[in-house]
């Protein structure tokens, strides 16, 4: 049966091509939604992101309105990429991916509802491709077409991939979208290809290499091991140089509670970069060095650290060094402190473009920022005047009654 499918795949392909040389028309009705914001990520979760080992992001990192992304470091984003947690610009970004999302659901079906559920041994068409359930891909799919054709996957439920299973062929990754109905998993050493947005949550396992991005509306985004590459599609700039990113540890505290400021330190220049002036993170109005700072750094060189409880600034001396590295596998270093404030708010953290100079370059792109939320002590809510008086009724009511039995 499958080789049959394949068979009219194929088929349908000649027909396309044959329509297209006959009339100038093109079969396929595939459309690129625009991404809007979410172009620049690689990354983009809802409930949290949560990493393991040495996962490189070539791209931004976002999540909304989660507040959790755990992992990085080890975890990297290469420069000029940024981390936006639970800020604007991710709130921004998810919106994108749901209109993108509702517009690729949206399109109707070239092939559809397509039967082969396993996509491996498959070479496809540009076109919509339509799945009322669950699809995975346990081999190598192939997409044959030109750079510019599009290829629209509408999942109605799962995709997964199996091990050491491959996208390939001359489909470009910045054409080819999948639109999942719940949640997406990449298993282990997989090789995919695509912009995957999903409704709810998005798996990547040990040692994954997706060149596109994963886009999780609803639900959390999991790497183990991973590299993610959006770049080379148009609005992503390509990778390289020196740059930062920064992450609150937990993202959201109580008044007076400590979350531990993590600033990272990423080269992807093959020299060792010295830092050539003092790189200064002033923290926003309100916030300041936790009474236990516990500043520290795994950036090289000597120069001392100074971070007391109070101050309104951490910095990395200059002369201090970052490992040498390349696009593939930067080289990094991390900064950090503990932070605190004594008011409820939310505390934007922001370096501006340039901050960090260096001998192979300066930090490029624009600021890094970093939120952290101070909420509201909880615990026993004040009592109302008549509560307040109902409770000394029953104290003393209390105290005489121990005091008659005393006396019996």
């Amino acid at each position: 049966m499958e080789g049959r499918q394949s068979k009219l795949v194929a088929s349908a392909g000649l027909m396309a091509l044959l329509s297209l040389v006959q009339t100038g028309a093109a079969f396929a009705v595939a459309t690129a939604p625009s991404l809007g914001t979410a172009q620049a990520f690689g990354v983009l979760g809802a409930s949290t992101v949560t990493n393991t080992g040495n996962t490189t992001i070539r791209g931004d990192l976002g999540l909304s309105p989660g507040t959790a992304v755990t992992g990085f470091p080890p975890g990297i984003v290469v420069p000029p990429g940024a981390t936006h947690v639970t800020d604007a610009v991710a709130l921004g970004a998810q919106s994108d991916a749901t209109t993108a999302y509702n517009i690729l659901a949206g399109q109707a079906c070239d092939f559809g509802p397509f039967g082969p559920t396993d996509l491996a041994g498959q070479t496809l068409v540009p076109g919509v491709y339509c799945y009322s359930s669950s699809v995975q891909n346990s081999g190598t799919l192939t997409l044959d077409g030109l750079p510019t054709d599009v290829w629209v996957f509408k999942v109605g439920s799962t995709l997964t991939t199996g091990p050491g299973s491959t996208v390939a062929g001359t489909g470009s990754k910045c054409n080819t979208f999948w639109q999942v109905g719940s949640s997406a998993t990449l298993d282990t050493t997989t090789t995919f290809k695509g912009t995957i947005v999903a409704l709810e949550s998005i798996s990547i396992k040990n040692g994954t290499t997706l060149n596109g991005r994963a886009l999780a509306r609803n639900g959390a985004v999991t790497l183990i091991n991973d590299t993610i590459d959006p770049t080379a599609c148009a609005g992503v700039a390509p990778p390289g140089g020196v740059g930062l990113f920064k992450v609150f540890g937990p993202s959201r505290i109580e008044v007076g509670g400590t979350s531990l400021l993590t600033i990272t330190f990423v080269n992807a220049d093959a020299a060792v970069a010295t830092l050539t002036a003092p790189f200064t993170d002033n923290l926003p109005a309100g916030m300041v060095v936790a009474e236990t700072p516990s500043v520290a750094t795994t950036c090289g060189g000597v120069a001392a650290l100074t971070a007391l409880p109070g101050d309104s600034a951490v910095t990395l001396p200059a002369a201090r060094t970052i490992p040498g590295g390349s696009v593939a596998i930067p080289g990094f270093c991390t900064l950090t402190v503990n932070v605190t404030a004594p008011l409820a708010g939310s505390y934007l953290n922001t370096v501006a473009a340039g901050a960090l100079q260096t001998t192979v370059g300066n930090s490029t792109g624009s600021s890094i920022s970093a939120e952290l939320i101070v909420a509201e002590v909880t615990g026993v809510p004040a009592l109302s005047g008549r509560a307040t008086i109902a409770l000394a009724l029953l104290v003393a009511l209390s105290g005489f009654g121990l005091l008659r039995r005393q006396g019996n």
